[in-house]
């Protein structure tokens, strides 16, 4: 098979939304043919044919902020026959054999193509199982108590027969099997035990509602090279600053994957600096404002921080590139028509503890916030050159008595000349049986990031400058 599997972050809409919108506009061409909660395959229009494949899905892999693994699949079985395999309950144990003999055939054949030179070789191996959903009673009772034992055993079994001289495997928490809460082995393990190379893998078994997709794991997220940024830079903001995953996603959603060294990116709330230290590492020209200049000077600490830990050339006028500026008056600092892409969160408001009344919150927009967007979109027309995005987040908030409330983003957009950009194309993802999986049938315009029970929840947007 010639399609790969992509081990997707904790917002899976968001992440599966970043990818297609990649392989849809980058020069990363390809679909998504299918998709769980946890993953998606993917078919490319024509990587595999290049030579260095492998190094092209680095690239790719440094530039989405929604992924945390790329692998190629070697093979897929149907779901009907992991369900014979291995039911809830064993009613006819000569078919369950059976048909466990089928898959390891399979096995026998995929672990010839994951490890090429296994005769005489020290071998290592780590199994990592991608269920359709995580709170999928069928994941904690029977993939992690049965398949997953079942895996790491028959696997070990087959090396030694194939004349490995020693074959062990990735042993998980025994206390986290018997319970069934278990989660796969993350990016930051792949990279400790050397999964990449060639004596030692991480083998996926990715599920969708269709079957099993069974891959090796080619590249990997770096979480610790984010969290080094993220945590060590001299100045953060923990409780506010968004995170470097979605910084990067939303740098993606302003379409401009190609020469981003001559984009030029404008972040009009810097705060800290988390979107521009991460448009800097993905080589966009930086540009930055605040109308608070403790957080002018803090962005440009951190940046020089930055490039002294990459050992970067510091950019011409930096300081001049970062400044004091109040968003209602972007286009007095910033020349017409100048930018090619805008992304950044505004002031979400207070930072609240606890549930606000919904008095509270609507005097907040009314007084606040609908007039500081309103002078962003404004200002931000006249300074984007035509046919070129923004994008941005808005709070929305979780009130004690009202619900969740927000301002209303697309009608501002609207009203100062911008078109709203669909976040996710539904002609091209297939819609899912399970509910917890299906999208609207129409275009979704935005997206949600947050956690559970978050009080203020970020709202993604994309508009786009009409002539």
């Amino acid at each position: 098979m010639d399609d790969f599997l992509f081990v997707l972050g904790r917002n899976w809409q968001l992440s599966l939304a970043e990818l297609d919108n990649c392989l849809k506009n980058s020069e990363f061409k390809g679909r998504i043919k299918d998709y769980s909660a946890n993953i998606a395959i993917v078919e490319f229009d024509s990587l595999i044919r290049d030579k260095y494949y492998v190094n092209k899905l680095m690239e790719l892999q440094f530039m989405l902020g929604g992924c945390q693994k790329i692998g190629k699949i070697y093979e897929f079985i149907n779901i009907h026959t992991i369900f014979n395999a291995f039911p809830f309950k064993i009613e006819k144990f000569k078919e369950v054999d059976k048909t466990r003999f089928k898959i390891l055939n399979v096995m026998e054949k995929v672990l010839n193509e994951i490890f090429p030179k296994i005769q005489n070789k020290n071998l290592f191996y780590a199994v990592s199982i991608y269920p359709n959903l995580f709170d999928d009673d069928y994941y904690s009772k029977i993939l992690v108590k049965h398949f997953l034992p079942f895996l790491n055993k028959k696997i070990m079994e087959l090396l030694k027969q194939k004349g490995a001289q020693k074959a062990l495997y990735y042993q998980y928490p025994e206390k986290n099997i018997k319970s069934g809460n278990l989660n796969p082995i993350f990016p930051h393990i792949v990279i400790k035990y050397g999964l990449l190379n060639e004596d030692r893998a991480e083998i996926i078994f990715g599920f969708t509602e269709e079957g099993l997709y069974i891959a090796r794991t080619f590249t990997t997220d770096d979480p610790n090279f984010k969290k080094k940024i993220d945590e060590e830079r001299p100045f953060k903001e923990f409780k506010s600053s968004i995170s470097p995953k979605l910084a990067l996603m939303m740098l993606n959603f302003l379409n401009l994957f190609e020469k981003r060294e001559k984009k030029n990116i404008l972040d009009p709330f810097v705060g800290n600096g988390t979107i521009l230290l991460f448009a800097l590492i993905q080589d966009f020209q930086i540009y930055g404002s605040d109308n608070d200049p403790q957080k002018v000077e803090n962005t440009i600490r951190n940046i020089n921080w930055l490039l002294e830990e990459l050992e970067e050339p510091f950019p011409l006028l930096l300081d001049d590139r970062i400044t004091r500026i109040d968003a209602e008056n972007l286009s007095e600092d910033f020349k017409p028509n100048f930018f090619d892409g805008i992304c950044t969160e505004p002031t979400l408001g207070p930072y609240y503890h606890k549930q606000p009344y919904y008095n509270q919150v609507k005097e907040l927009i009314q007084s606040e916030l609908e007039p500081l967007y309103n002078a962003i979109f404004r200002e931000t027309y006249k300074i984007l050159k035509p046919n070129r995005r923004i994008c941005i987040v808005a709070p929305i908030f979780s009130t004690i008595d009202g619900g969740d409330t927000q301002i209303n983003i697309n009608k501002i957009a609207i009203n100062n000349k911008f078109k709203s950009i669909s976040m996710i194309d539904a002609n091209r993802i297939i819609n899912k049986s399970n509910q917890k999986l299906q999208f609207r049938k129409q275009n979704i315009k935005n997206l949600i990031d947050a956690k559970k029970d978050q009080v203020i929840k970020r709202k993604i947007y994309v508009f786009e400058k009409k002539l």
